[in-house]
């Protein structure tokens, strides 16, 4: 669902929406993650463009980010959302959760995923299974800074 004025205006003010967006140009990418979102229970944003993304996670606390590499034809090396995302102070960042899509991934590949700033990299060819991957994934990285989040929350900083 392409939310015309934020997440908020879809989700009303629910205290616990969990918010994602989408970054991926092609079609059948950005439907195959839209609906894995939907799925695991996400409210869903679709950027409109690597501003519009950038503007949106300096703004808005996502939960999960999904970036195709070659979203707005960048790299991982020069996309602008990765960019901003890698600056994020580590309080806000380690609250959300970066899938990097890419042809040249290998799935789980967990050396690759912290060399690219993410929490996983998925290889396209395995977007069938992307609820699963997500799933896993997610619950792997809540499990991993459980501790961090609780010491974060108890001095006040989230």
């Amino acid at each position: 669902m392409n939310m015309p004025a934020g997440p908020q205006a879809e989700a009303g003010f629910q205290v616990n929406r969990r918010l994602a967006l989408v970054c991926a140009d092609a079609p059948e990418r950005q439907g195959a993650v839209q609906g894995a979102l939907q799925q695991l229970g996400y409210v869903v944003y679709l950027a409109k463009s690597a501003d519009d993304a950038v503007e949106r996670v300096r703004k808005e606390p996502y939960d999960v980010v999904v970036l195709d590499e070659q979203f707005q034809g960048g790299t991982p090396l020069d996309n602008p959302v990765l960019r901003a995302i890698r600056v994020m102070p580590m309080s806000v960042r380690r609250h959300m959760f970066v899938a990097l899509l890419g042809r040249e991934f290998k799935t789980f590949d967990n050396m690759m995923a912290f060399a690219q700033s993410a929490n996983v990299v998925v290889n396209v060819n395995d977007l069938p299974h992307l609820p699963v991957v997500l799933q896993r994934a997610i619950a792997e990285n809540d499990e991993f800074y459980r501790t961090f989040r609780t010491v974060l929350q108890e001095a006040g900083r989230r």
